[in-house]
């Protein structure tokens, strides 16, 4: 079934996308009122130097001397109406870069807290290079279109609409044949990128997967070499750029064959002013000077027309990716912070599950796809928690919902006795920390990466979460220190380097609810003895959830949940569960222990 969005194109030439542009240019709207006063103006000054000119002319038809002074009055007078339109000419270009320059500030800032206040749902299922593609590519077509509405259509429908006036009142015979030849060529302008549109969707569409491609490519590089993938990856985005190839060239074939047709519009209303007006002079109804005035005029408005109709083409060639730029600013989250939300001094950490169902889908009804099914389950404060299970049971879906990355859509999740979707969201996660399996490590030193979760934390405060994360031996060894730039994503750092970073991280938001998850599955022994040392340090006196899949690290826990295809089977110490030989806990333990699973 189409969608409204197909049914109604947000074209350059529709309501709705002017209306979306003129919402996301608001900081701008008071400059561009009165850079609009001031394009009138100079349009207005600059009808009058071909006046002057007809008048002037109109005087040499019929020269004495005693015309001599008034003749040099009006050269005075056109050389002063030429200075006065270059000075409000000077006006209105600074005022334009200033709205340019101020709009390429605004735009992306404005684009990047909408991103970063996105909830987490929607960067997982939008690839990174399309969404950095969307950005780049509508911040520069909204300021470029914003160059040409203030240096080239603006001016030219005033101009368009001053002529029109202009002609009429010089003869009305004149200025019937412009405003049935100017309106014609509009018309047909609109037609033709309106059959555009559809092409230009697609090949925007196509721009943003070769973008998206090429970012995967880079980003998983290491993967790419290691399995000698490199003629593949270039194969498929070759692949993808002769679509995008392809759809270009039928765009631009398509707008060069209605072109002939522009043209022959253009050249059919140039010469009809031109006969018109060499016929009115010839039965003496207008003068040499009208003559020149009219030919001026209707040459100037229709060459700008054409010029017009070029811009009005690159301004719908550009539309598609104004509207995907729109997209992304008007994307609402699908986590809401409540008003007044609350905000509690102190979390004791008592978490319990009640009856939730969660599918990242969204479909209640549909059993298969849903990723936890009628979950009950209670964390103890203070205490330390496991998940384990099957992979793919749902453990690290019921860490995403305790952090309120998602909402459950059936049933509830209480933190000490309140439903989380009552706090306040802030307040909430700056009291949760956790380390994932892959720790999230920016092209930043040693110090800045683990001070991410408090940046005004002190040199002491950063060296001792370090300490309790047995961090602080390898970080002293570095080139720099803390000093020490990692590189992308951590790149220059070992496995269980990097997760000692994220545990200082976490250690240093001191938080009250800590989770691991799989925080030591990838490491080799001598590392995952050093985290589970400093996991028993951190996890005094909070309350820690741990997802592991080694049942190892975990029998030291006050509880053990088992989780499976979504759904709690059991729980207890790990001494009750051991016993429990029909059990799904024993069974992963015995496997484990016969070295049949990790």
């Amino acid at each position: 079934m189409a969608s409204n969005k197909d049914k109604h194109p947000r074209t350059a030439g529709s309501q709705e996308f002017w209306r979306q542009l003129w919402k996301i240019i608001s900081p701008s709207h008071k400059q561009i009122k009165f850079l609009l006063v001031l394009i009138v103006v100079f349009r207005l000054i600059q009808l009058a130097t071909p006046y002057i000119l007809k008048l002037i002319i109109d005087k040499l038809s019929h020269f004495n001397p005693e015309q001599v002074i008034p003749l040099l009055l009006l050269i005075a007078l056109l050389f002063l109406s030429e200075q006065s339109a270059s000075l409000v000419s000077y006006f209105k270009d600074r005022k334009t870069f200033r709205i340019l320059v101020e709009a390429e500030y605004y735009l992306p800032l404005r684009v990047q807290e909408k991103l970063v206040n996105l909830s987490l749902d929607y960067h997982e299922k939008e690839n990174t290079g399309n969404k950095i593609t969307k950005i780049e590519r509508g911040i520069f077509r909204i300021v470029e279109l914003l160059a040409n509405m203030a240096f080239e259509v603006v001016p030219t429908l005033i101009q368009l609409a001053v002529t029109l006036v202009a002609l009429a009142v010089l003869d009305w015979r004149i200025g019937l044949s412009f405003a049935f030849f100017s309106p014609l060529f509009i018309v047909i302008t609109y037609k033709v990128n309106r059959e555009l549109y559809p092409i230009r969707k697609n090949r925007f569409k196509q721009h943003e997967e070769s973008s998206g491609k090429m970012g995967q490519s880079i980003i998983n590089i290491n993967t790419v070499k290691s399995f000698s993938q490199e003629e593949r990856e270039a194969k498929e985005y070759g692949g993808i750029k002769e679509r995008v190839r392809n759809w270009e060239m039928s765009e631009w074939f398509k707008l060069l064959n209605w072109n002939l047709g522009r043209n022959l519009i253009i050249d059919l209303g140039r010469v009809t002013v031109l006969l018109l007006s060499a016929y009115l002079v010839w039965q003496g109804q207008v003068s040499i000077g009208s003559l020149v005035f009219a030919v001026t005029l209707s040459e100037k408005s229709y060459f700008s027309l054409y010029r017009l109709s070029r811009f009005y083409d690159k301004m719908e060639e550009g539309a598609e990716a104004v509207n995907r730029f729109v997209d992304i600013i008007n994307e609402e989250p699908s986590i809401k912070n409540p008003e007044d939300g609350y905000k509690p001094k102190k979390i004791r950490g008592e978490i319990e599950f009640k009856g939730v169902d969660f599918s990242y889908e969204g479909l209640r009804n549909k059993d298969k796809f849903k990723a936890l099914r009628q979950v009950n389950l209670q964390i103890d404060p203070s205490s330390v928690t496991a998940l384990v299970g099957p992979s793919g049971g749902g453990k690290t879906t019921i860490a995403k919902i305790i952090y309120r990355h998602y909402d459950p859509q059936k049933g509830g999740i209480f933190l000490d006795g309140i439903d989380l979707r009552n706090y306040d969201l802030y307040a909430l996660r700056r009291s949760i920390a956790i380390v994932p399996q892959e720790v999230e490590i920016f092209n930043l030193d040693v110090k800045q990466n683990i001070a991410y979760s408090k940046p005004d934390a002190s040199w002491d405060e950063v060296r001792e979460a370090a300490r309790v994360a047995n961090a602080e031996e390898f970080i002293n060894n570095l080139p720099h220190g803390y000093k020490t730039l990692v590189g992308e994503r951590g790149m220059k750092l070992s496995g269980g380097q990097r997760q000692r970073i994220g545990i200082a991280r976490a250690v240093l938001a001191n938080p009250s609810i800590l989770i691991f998850d799989e925080a030591t599955s990838n490491l080799d022994s001598y590392s995952e003895k050093l985290i589970q040392s400093s996991m028993e340090k951190i996890g005094q006196d909070r309350t820690m959830i741990i997802i592991a899949h080694r049942l190892s690290t975990i029998q030291k826990a006050d509880k053990i949940i088992v989780v499976e295809e979504g759904g709690v089977v059991e729980q207890g110490s790990h001494q009750e569960l051991a016993r429990n030989g029909g059990g799904l806990y024993r069974k992963l333990l015995d496997l484990q222990k016969t070295g049949n699973v990790d």
